[in-house]
């Protein structure tokens, strides 16, 4: 199985763009994304390319690593 990282840095969030690497994010422990590649993001939402967003201050966002 493998080991999540929590994206928390900026630079966790670009990386993940960068390289389309698929993160999981969940709301209040639930899990509301599964495999999603991040477009976008700023200081408070994320952006997945079919168009969701995130609010970051809301969500935790986890790298399959």
């Amino acid at each position: 199985m493998p080991k999540q990282r929590q994206l928390i840095e900026p630079s966790d969030f670009e990386r993940m763009r960068v390289f389309q690497q698929p993160i999981s994010i969940f709301l209040q422990g639930e899990l509301i994304g599964e495999n999603v590649i991040i477009q976008s993001h700023d200081e408070e939402l994320v952006l997945s390319t079919i168009g969701e967003r995130y609010v970051k201050a809301n969500c935790q966002f986890l790298s399959k690593r």
